[in-house]
């Protein structure tokens, strides 16, 4: 019979923040830490608390100013600003996971889809954006269609309507 181990897993309890510091080990992916509601000082500890336990560390919906500052601290960090994203890799990467396409039908949906992909790939993906590939013109889905059926996940960002996560889903396995 399993035992329930008795150790707490390591928390970093901040006041506003509870960090889970052991989720890269447990779950194999890093904390993702969502940016609305947080100051730029409370981004900044969380980042560097994160940094400092050695983990990687994902920014979502971050705006400008805390991403200014987050820039500024880490240079060697990736800001994507369409995606409003921000990485700081720690750990070096490791083989590639799975690969995941990231489908948009239109131009407008490419915040996020870039959100999207970016926290694919801090998750271990090798990723393929495929954009503006809405059903209005159902051509430019059918000429992508091999790299989409070569994917073993599929993320369809489609704002205005719902067709196009349909007609994806009826002609991919996954």
């Amino acid at each position: 019979m399993s035992q329930i181990p008795n150790a707490r897993p390591p928390v970093a309890e901040m006041g506003f923040a509870n960090l889970d510091l052991d989720r890269a080990r447990r779950c194999g992916f890093p904390e993702v830490v969502y940016g609305p509601g947080k100051t730029v000082e409370q981004l900044e500890a969380i980042v560097a608390r994160l940094i400092a336990a050695g983990q990687d560390c994902l920014v979502t919906r971050l705006d400008d100013a805390p991403a200014a500052r987050l820039r500024d601290l880490y240079p060697a960090a990736q800001h994507d600003r369409l995606a409003r994203t921000f990485f700081h890799a720690v750990r070096p990467a490791g083989q590639p996971m799975g690969r995941v396409a990231v489908v948009t039908a239109g131009t407008g949906d490419l915040p996020v889809a870039q959100e999207a992909a970016v926290t694919a790939r801090a998750l271990g993906c090798e990723v393929d954006v495929i954009a503006d590939a809405g059903v209005a013109g159902l051509h430019r889905l059918l000429a992508r269609l091999p790299e989409i059926q070569r994917a073993d996940v599929v993320v369809c960002v489609a704002g205005m309507d719902g067709a196009l996560p349909s007609v994806v889903g009826g002609l991919v396995g996954v």
